[in-house]
């Protein structure tokens, strides 16, 4: 451990200083973090963070307070952080006190520190991650360019007209169909109303042979034997002088 030691001590005074965009760039890369000042670092979660992957199995992870917001939850994260040291028997003394305080330039110096001293024991580990959190760039596939387009296929003329023919013919189809519904519907009402007419007759009879209303059932049995308006009776007559049938009822 007295190499380490030594590490410690000599970090602290040796490097080149980085600015605050580049050490918080850096942070964020290691930690996967979404930190935006330096001042925030005091909470001390990314110490915790930097130090488990620099040393493994160095801190209880479980016990970091990853969304620290408080004082006292800074100093518990700052504690777990300096006991790293400790444990490791690293001779470096953590100054809890002022960076919990939240000030940009104590908590500046001793992330450049720290920066050195991470370089120091782990140099190859900030390019891995960089690596592990770079994009991925996917493969552009080459653009395929048709030679030339297919012209549709034309149908023959004689398909094209025998396909309008079998439209045609489902139409009248169709159309024939419908007025055979028709002609079936007209032909029931008829039969229909020629038996109400026929009962209405033989009621008429009936009521004559039995000499009830007699003059009422003649009339109303001219009406339903009488021509339709256009047809002919049977005789010449002139329609000015046939009697009206209906004559007296009104």
């Amino acid at each position: 451990m007295s190499d380490l030691k030594l590490t410690v001590a000599l970090t602290s005074v040796n490097g080149e200083n980085m600015s605050r965009h580049d050490m918080l760039q850096w942070v964020n890369t290691m930690v996967q973090g979404h930190f935006k000042k330096i001042e925030e670092l005091c909470s001390g979660a990314a110490y915790c963070q930097m130090m488990e992957m620099i040393f493994p199995n160095c801190i209880n992870m479980k016990r970091v307070k990853m969304s620290a917001k408080l004082e006292h939850e800074y100093l518990h994260n700052l504690k777990l952080f300096q006991s790293a040291f400790n444990r490791l028997k690293l001779d470096k003394t953590v100054p809890i006190d002022r960076l919990i305080k939240g000030r940009f330039q104590d908590n500046f110096e001793f992330l450049q520190w720290f920066k050195k001293f991470f370089d120091s024991q782990a140099p190859s580990l900030e390019n891995k991650m960089s690596l592990a959190n770079a994009p991925v760039i996917k493969p552009i596939k080459p653009r395929v360019f048709a030679k030339e387009e297919e012209a549709p296929t034309k149908q023959p003329q004689s398909e094209q007209v025998q396909e309008a023919d079998d439209d045609i013919l489902k139409e009248l189809i169709g159309e024939t169909q419908t007025l055979s519904l028709k002609i079936e519907s007209a032909i029931e009402n008829r039969d229909l109303s020629y038996r109400k007419l026929l009962m209405m007759e033989n009621l008429m009879l009936d009521m004559i042979s039995k000499n009830q209303m007699v003059d009422l059932c003649e009339r109303i049995q001219a009406v339903i034997v009488a021509p339709m308006d256009g047809q002919s009776g049977g005789e010449d007559e002139n329609p000015a002088d046939a009697a009206d049938p209906n004559e007296g009822m009104y």
